[in-house]
C-alpha cells in the first residue's frame, strides 16, 4: 500500500512510548526533561546567532535563526526523548491505526507537556546565571521576541502555532518514517525548522524556554509576566501546535492510506467475485 510501511512503524511507536509511561512515568519524566532540554540548546544557538545580526537588519537576523536552530529537533530524533509537539505524530497514530487508545494518547501528550515545561524552565533557570543574555543585544532581542510572544493577538498565535507544528511533524515523518539514513534525516529536520523559525511561526516548547528567560530578566512587567506566558501564549500556541500536527499531518496521511487500503480490498474483492462468476457461467 501507498504508506502503510510508514503508519505501521508511526503506530507502532505509539505502542511503545505508552507502555514505556505504563512502566515508569518516572523514566518517561525524565526523557520529557531531556526534550526541553536539547530544544532550549536550539533557542539560545539561535537567538545568540541571530540577535547582533537583527540589530543591524531584522530580515536577515531571522535567517540566520531559522538556520541555527536545527540542532533543537535534531538532538531529540537523534539522540531520543519525549516531545510535546512531536507526540502529536508519534503517538497520534496509534489511535487511528488502533495500537492505543485516544485516553493514552493524552495522557501522555499531558506528561510530556509537564516534562518539557520542567526541563525548559530548569535550563532557563542555569542559563541566566551564565549572563549571556544580560547585555545588549542579547537581551533586547529575546525581550522583543517574548514581548510579541506575550501580547499578540490570540488567533494569530493560534494559526502559528499550527504551521510550526504542521513543519515540526513533517520533518518527524520525513525522519521517522520516509528517510533511510541519518543525513537524508538531518536535512529534512533543518529544512523543516529553517522555514518555521525564518517565517515566524510559535513552538509551544521553544516558548516555554524563551518566555521562561524573558521573566526572569529585568523587563516590564506590563508586557511579559508569568500570567501572560501561561495563561495567554501557551495556551494559544499548544492548541495550535495539536491542531497542526494532529490533524494536517498524522490524520490527513493516515486518511490517505487508509483510502489506499479500503480500495485495494474493494479491488480486490471485486476481482475475486468476477472470477467467481466466471467459474459458474463456464459451467
Amino acid at each position: 500500500m501507498l504508506y502503510t510501511g510508514a503508519v505501521d512503524t508511526l503506530s507502532g511507536i505509539a505502542l511503545k512510548k505508552a507502555t514505556c509511561m505504563k512502566h515508569s512515568l518516572g523514566g518517561f519524566l525524565i526523557l520529557s526533561v531531556l526534550a526541553g532540554f536539547y530544544v532550549a540548546f536550539g533557542v539560545i544557538l539561535a537567538f545568540t546567532c541571530a540577535a547582533p545580526v537583527a540589530a543591524i537588519n531584522p530580515g536577515i537576523g531571522k535567517i540566520v535563526a531559522g538556520a541555527t536552530f536545527g540542532i533543537a529537533l535534531s538532538l531529540v530524533i537523534i539522540c531520543g526523548c519525549e516531545l510535546l509537539t512531536g507526540y502529536n505524530l508519534l503517538m497520534g497514530m496509534g489511535p487511528m491505526r488502533g495500537t492505543i487508545g485516544w485516553g493514552e494518547f493524552i495522557l501522555g501528550s499531558f506528561w510530556t507537556f509537564i516534562g518539557n515545561l520542567g526541563g525548559s524552565m530548569l535550563f532557563a533557570l542555569m542559563i541566566i546565571v551564565t549572563g549571556i543574555f544580560a547585555a545588549d543585544p542579547w537581551k533586547a532581542f529575546i525581550l522583543k521576541a517574548a514581548t510579541y510572544k506575550s501580547n499578540g493577538p490570540w488567533w494569530e498565535l493560534f494559526f502559528r502555532g499550527i504551521f510550526c507544528n504542521w513543519l515540526v511533524c513533517l520533518a518527524i515523518w520525513s525522519a521517522v518514517g520516509r528517510c533511510t539514513s541519518d543525513s537524508g534525516k538531518l536535512i529534512m529536520i533543518w529544512w523543516c525548522l529553517f522555514c518555521f523559525i525564518t517565517t515566524g511561526m510559535e513552538h509551544s516548547v521553544a516558548n516555554m524556554t524563551i518566555l521562561t528567560i524573558a521573566n526572569l530578566l529585568p523587563h516590564d512587567p506590563a508586557a511579559i509576566s508569568w500570567g501572560k506566558m501561561f495563561g495567554w501564549n501557551l495556551v494559544a500556541v499548544t492548541l495550535g501546535n495539536m491542531v497542526g500536527g494532529t490533524f494536517f499531518v498524522t490524520f490527513l496521511y493516515w486518511f490517505a492510506n487508509y483510502l489506499d487500503e479500503s480500495g485495494a480490498k474493494k479491488m480486490a474483492a471485486v476481482k475475486g467475485g468476477s472470477g467467481a462468476c466466471a467459474s459458474v457461467a463456464s459451467k
